[in-house]
């Protein structure tokens, strides 16, 4: 379970930074397509460059070079992360894991990963009148 958690640990802090990288003036041309979807729905999750996909999963596997992965180890990790991403773009679910990231998607400068980590880091927007609207890059 340590190794489980371990991985999608990995996998959530690489994300919330590679997403932050990905709204830069840099990169943020490898986003824009993902952001076209104000309002998605779960089978947007994957709408993008196809260099972003492989880019935010970086992390799940950072942790392989410190700790052993079985295959059915990686299949569960995997399944949730994406299970979990797919919810997270999708409003019928907000009843269950709340519009945390939906926000992000309509208004784009706030909330990029995990609630935890957007607490942590200073990103994390609830109430709508506090988001500054038409700001794209970080």
């Amino acid at each position: 379970m340590l190794t489980f958690l371990l991985h999608v640990l990995g996998y959530d802090i690489w994300f919330y930074l590679s997403h932050i990288m990905l709204h830069s003036r840099a990169l943020w041309k490898y986003h824009v397509h993902h952001h076209k979807i104000i309002h998605p729905k779960f089978t947007d999750t994957y709408t993008g460059h196809s260099l972003e996909g492989p880019f935010q999963s970086l992390g799940f596997l950072l942790p392989v070079a410190f700790l052993p992965l079985a295959p059915w180890q990686a299949a569960a990790a995997l399944l949730f992360v994406n299970l979990r991403g797919m919810a997270r773009h999708d409003d019928r679910t907000m009843a269950l894991i709340g519009n945390h990231h939906l926000l992000h998607h309509e208004y784009f400068n706030c909330n990029y990963g995990e609630y935890w980590l957007d607490k942590l880091c200073g990103t994390l927007i609830r109430d709508k009148t506090k988001i500054k609207k038409g700001v794209f890059y970080v």
